[in-house]
């Protein structure tokens, strides 16, 4: 046994009304025509009348599943409403199942853009930071580990001597 379920609200042409199918009804409906599924599980058409009496406080949310607020039918859809409305609310599930994969679609596609730019971001930081020239504290930080360089590579005694001093900075860089 299924619970009670507001499937669709949907309206149709006043010219093209469906009956609704309230024991006892059988009035013509062609607007806030209330499909439900009901507790034995077969669809059913109802106007927004019988649906108050009928279902009020029954069905826990008043928003459909499939559609908004009154979709208007073509009348193919129409005429599946008044021959075969399971099929039409399996059409609208199929409507309702490509929605729902187009926005995760959507989501998908913003979420890797944005990776996407956060990456080109951290990039770009690194290499403004590669690029920018060493600060005097970062200098004087490795001098000592560059005069011995200049040392040992051109055999200088005294690397501080002018003229080496700029080989000095330079491997300091």
């Amino acid at each position: 046994m299924t619970a009670l379920e507001l499937l669709a609200l949907v309206e149709v042409d006043s010219a093209e009304r469906v009956v609704c199918q309230a024991e006892g009804c059988g009035h013509g409906v062609y607007r806030r025509i209330h499909v439900v599924r009901c507790e034995d599980d077969r669809v059913r058409v109802y106007g927004s009348d019988c649906f108050g009496r009928l279902f009020h406080g029954l069905i826990p949310e008043a928003r459909p599943r499939y559609g908004g607020d009154g979709r208007t039918l073509t009348p193919e859809e129409r005429a599946m409403l008044a021959e075969n409305t399971v099929r039409l609310i399996a059409q609208f599930e199929v409507e309702h199942q490509a929605e729902l994969e187009r926005v995760r679609l959507s989501d998908e596609e913003r979420r890797r853009v944005e990776r996407a730019s956060a990456e080109r971001a951290a990039a770009a930081r690194r290499e403004a930071e590669r690029r920018r020239p060493p600060t005097p504290a970062e200098l004087a930080s490795v001098e000592a580990q560059a005069k011995v360089i200049v040392r040992e590579k051109y055999g200088v005694d005294n690397p501080d001597a002018p003229g080496w001093r700029g080989l000095v900075l330079m491997h300091a860089r």
